[in-house]
């Protein structure tokens, strides 16, 4: 399980960035607590995706997989696996036999591996870039693949068209991609109206549920300038907008489940924490329900999406054999 040579080794600099702001899973909640580490806020997505409060996004997938064929998938890839969570809910829930994930971070990718070693499972780690995946060498060779998944993590893809193509090619005929992933506005230039009803929403809230716990009260939001979102990862959100309309140019898209999230990632971000007590819990039904309003009356729109998508037969055909 030794990892790979990185595909794209003339970058360091990018690479550094990514072990900067994601290299240690700790600090990614030092000042609190994400939108969807909320029980109520997973629930409402669940249901959003699947129909059922109880049956998570990523449960979803592998159900509408174990339709047409038996579980385990004798192996998949995760792109962008951060701290390794998909792998290994995915392997030692026994939806994968096996897995391959990547990522452009070393220090995050090395937290997973010695995660999936502790709990022993078969998953195996390569530090790549996933806008230039190795194609053709071991273990990215083609046809290889029942499933690719993206969560969370492909929003920071810049070459989708490659991407996309990889992922056609590496997938066996007939697999699956499934995307689990911010498709707002790219670099999070979000427009005047979402922002101004973000604020307003802010403003509703009493001080003690907009405290973070470094004790700093969280003041209006404003929309960060490009150079402001490079400056902490140039990756961020590159061509998040994108994401949806390039997949017909190599799949079949199946399924789209867009579950909001316009209002509550915004809002609920470094202060989700102060609405877990249950006295709390009008609060944040009242932002719920205050986002899916918004979306409704086409204020705004879903800036988050589940997709089930599989690739076209043209696209299979023209992959490559695999180099022996």
């Amino acid at each position: 399980m030794s990892p790979a040579t990185p595909s794209n080794p003339a970058d360091p600099g990018a690479a550094a960035q990514l072990d900067a702001v994601w290299g240690d899973p700790a600090t990614w909640t030092e000042h609190g607590l994400h939108w969807t580490h909320l029980p109520a806020v997973k629930a409402r997505i669940a249901e959003m995706v699947s129909g059922d409060a109880g049956i998570h996004p990523l449960e979803w997938f592998f159900r509408q997989v174990a339709a047409e064929r038996p579980l385990p998938l004798r192996r998949i890839l995760v792109l962008a696996c951060g701290a390794g969570y998909v792998e290994r809910e995915a392997v030692s829930r026994g939806w994968a036999a096996s897995a391959v994930a990547i990522d452009f971070s070393s220090q995050v990718l090395a937290r997973a591996r010695a995660q999936a070693q502790a709990e022993g499972l078969a998953i195996e780690y390569h530090h790549a870039d996933m806008n230039r995946l190795p194609l053709g060498q071991a273990p990215f060779l083609p046809g290889t693949f029942d499933a690719v998944l993206g969560v969370a993590g492909v929003h920071h893809g810049s070459d989708l068209e490659r991407l996309y193509a990889d992922v056609a090619a590496l997938l066996v005929p007939g697999g699956w991609f499934f995307l689990d992933e911010y498709v707002g506005p790219d670099r999070f230039q979000w427009p005047q109206a979402q922002e101004r009803h973000l604020n307003t929403l802010l403003d509703l809230l009493p001080p003690r549920l907009r405290m973070t716990t470094d004790g700093r009260l969280k003041g209006n939001a404003r929309r960060p300038s490009v150079q402001e979102v490079i400056a902490v990862d140039a990756s961020e959100a590159v061509r998040s907008s994108e994401l949806l309309p390039l997949l017909p140019s190599h799949f079949e898209v199946q399924a789209v489940r867009p579950y909001g999230g316009s209002m509550l990632h915004l809002v609920l971000g470094s202060i989700a924490q102060n609405f877990a007590p249950a006295a709390e819990a009008p609060y944040l039904t009242a932002l719920m329900e205050a986002e899916d309003e918004l979306i409704r009356a086409g204020q705004i729109g879903h800036d988050f999406a589940c997709v089930i998508a599989r690739p076209r037969p043209a696209a299979a055909s023209a992959a490559p054999p695999p180099d022996c």
